[in-house]
């Protein structure tokens, strides 16, 4: 399973005399953000898992010993762990203590108030440093059975967008097609990439707004109408997809038109700016630079967003964000693109009296290129013509 990868990629990332500690509790309800990547395991009480670059010791209560995976050393406690725990920093003399806390980064921020200072005296004399580095790199940069995860989801999403393209009737309102995308999603077993009550994000004709809400309007598809649909599936290995994809319904004997397709153009040519962008080494706000200009020459506005973000375990899957030097993103967009990392290309524009066009496809870092995920949406998709 693909744990026991990252708890091996996780130790490679570490330096001589560094300790990482993911520290845990009632992890069911208080989800702690790296240890379904290492050890894949729901604990009750305090729980430690220390590891460094030879060594994965679990310290966690005796009832939740048994679910702990293979590949840690066990040490389970019944009444306090702190004598457990002195024992091994007896053995492993760390120089750094490196724990999950982060200012910028949600996915690296996996400690309450209360749990860090806890820490604190556990570990004291140590100082507690931020491991936000290793995890944000662990997270980012997928093994081979998690690239194998993730492309399997992007091709289901992708089916059920054909399935949905085929099925659609005019008439049909953004809630129609979510129920038909729930239908979808409920059938291999998954659920929506970002949760049911807000995935996809449906937008049909020229009064609908792009949002993370997941539906807005009741307006029924009609003739001459944009669909913009943002939807991806969790695949109960735990890996998702995140796709976006626009189709036309079009008058009886129309043509796309020429407004439609110029917008259209302009996202491609900006998505394929920053796909050249996308390369080993080059800055996350560099990315988005490229593909933002090429937007703005073309006459169109800059997007409110950004480009990209790590796709995996969850949409927006932490590590270097391909987005602009803005306050509200922080350190996140300093980051260097490394081969091995799935990232989505995203962005969109209104069109006056149409809807909206808006493009996301997901692609893996090659250190020769790009590999695309997803099939490349290179044109408008025209929605069948059953009614006038």
């Amino acid at each position: 399973m693909w744990h026991n990868e990252k708890r091996l990629q996780a130790q490679a990332l570490l330096a001589p005399g560094e300790l990482w500690v993911i520290a845990a509790r009632e992890s069911k309800e208080r989800p702690e953000p790296a240890l379904k990547l290492l050890a894949d395991v729901n604990v009750t009480w305090d729980s430690l898992f220390l590891l460094t670059r030879s060594d994965a010791v679990a310290i966690v209560g005796r009832f939740d010993a048994d679910a702990v995976p293979d590949g840690w050393r066990m040490r389970p406690y019944d009444a306090d762990l702190t004598g457990v725990l002195q024992e091994e920093l007896g053995k492993l003399q760390p120089r750094r203590v490196l724990v999950n806390f982060s200012e910028t980064d949600p996915l690296c921020d996996g400690l309450t108030v209360g749990l860090y200072r806890r820490l604190q005296g556990w570990f004291a004399p140590h100082d507690l440093h931020s491991a936000e580095a290793p995890l944000g790199q662990l997270r980012s940069v997928k093994t081979p059975a998690e690239q194998g995860a993730i492309r399997e989801a992007v091709d289901v999403a992708e089916a059920h967008l054909e399935a949905m393209r085929r099925a659609i009737q005019p008439g049909w309102t953004a809630a129609d097609v979510v129920k038909f995308m729930h239908e979808r999603c409920a059938e291999v077993g998954g659920e929506p990439s970002w949760g049911w009550n807000s995935c996809p994000n449906v937008h049909i004709g020229p009064d609908a707004r792009p949002s993370h809400a997941l539906s807005l309007g009741t307006a029924p598809l009609g003739p001459g109408m944009l669909l913009h649909i943002d939807y991806g599936v969790r695949l109960p290995h735990g890996y998702c997809s995140d796709i976006q994809r626009t189709y036309y319904l079009p008058r009886e004997g129309e043509e796309i038109p020429a407004q439609v397709q110029r917008a259209f153009d302009a996202c491609w040519g900006a998505i394929d700016e920053g796909a050249k962008a996308l390369r080993p080494g080059a800055a996350g706000w560099q990315v988005d630079a490229a593909a933002r200009a090429k937007l703005v020459s073309l006459g169109y506005p800059e997007y409110q967003h950004a480009l990209g973000h790590g796709l995996g375990r969850a949409t927006h899957d932490g590590g270097t964000l391909l987005g602009p030097r803005w306050p509200r993103y922080g350190q996140t967009v300093e980051g260097q693109v490394r081969g091995g990392e799935v990232y989505t290309l995203e962005l969109g524009t209104f069109v006056d009296g149409y809807g909206f066009v808006g493009l996301e496809e997901d692609v893996m870092v090659r250190g020769d290129g790009l590999e695309w995920l997803s099939k490349r949406q290179n044109e408008v998709k025209l929605l069948p013509i059953t009614a006038s």
